[in-house]
């Protein structure tokens, strides 16, 4: 039984604000494309890249990083398809202002087909929203359906984004990692904090996922820019520690 989709109060954003568009600041632009190619050259081997994108709390931005990571690699004429997997608070349809609709959690409980959950949105982007709210979600990431999904894409798509619910909080972004190639840990200025990047890592490598990098946003780009929601991407956890070390 899937239980109603849950209503989130959330600050209103315009669609230029929200989603990267060709009027996005050229500075997150940029930032994007950086991380685009960053990732590109992290999996090179894979036919079907399929990336897990996560946070270790609450409110870091993982969301809105999915979608334009994915907006990025679209643009790069990437076939490129975002899989909401945050089942118990999802927002990437509000993010898109797209009216609800079948998403993944009807899909694996056989109420759509593949082909009526897809969302094609402007931006040359695939998505596969959310859904309806199940009991159980960790079980439902974890399914055979789930699987078989994420098999089918793989025959159409050069790459697969998962948004998760964040790695401290429940086990489902360490389900999904056993269906990706590699993790991207988003953290925010003023939001994280150095013992819950260390739990989620400890988290993720548990459950045997490769950590691909880390990407930090709120940051303050200079005055120049246009805006003062900045990106930049990090390698590896010594990084991390090092500049725990430097404060």
């Amino acid at each position: 039984m899937l239980l109603n989709k849950k209503k989130t109060v959330r600050k209103k954003l315009k669609n230029d604000q929200m989603v990267l568009t060709d009027n996005t600041p050229f500075a997150i632009q940029e930032a994007y494309k950086t991380l685009r190619t960053n990732i590109m050259f992290s999996l090179t081997d894979e036919k079907c890249k399929k990336i897990v994108i996560t946070s270790a709390m609450q409110h870091e931005g993982k969301s809105t990083t999915a979608i334009n990571l994915g907006v990025a690699f679209a643009k790069n004429g990437e076939k490129v398809i975002l899989v909401e997997c945050d089942l118990r608070l999802p927002v990437v349809s509000e993010y898109i202002n797209h009216p609800y609709k079948f998403g993944l959690t009807n899909l694996m409980y056989g109420l759509g087909s593949v082909g009526q959950v897809i969302i094609h949105h402007e931006s040359g982007l695939d998505i596969i929203t959310a859904g309806d709210t199940p009991p159980n979600p960790s079980e439902t990431l974890g399914s055979e359906r789930m699987k078989q999904l994420v098999e089918a894409l793989e025959d159409h798509y050069d790459y697969i984004l998962f948004d998760t619910p964040p790695v401290c909080t429940v086990t489902d972004a360490a389900v999904v990692s056993r269906y990706a190639n590699g993790v991207v840990l988003v953290s925010r200025k003023g939001v994280s904090n150095f013992d819950a990047i260390d739990d989620a890592i400890s988290t993720l490598k548990i459950a045997g996922a490769k950590i691909l990098g880390f990407i930090f946003t709120g940051s303050e780009l200079s005055e120049k820019n246009y805006s003062k929601y900045g990106y930049s991407y990090g390698y590896n956890k010594d990084r991390v520690n090092k500049d725990r070390v430097k404060k």
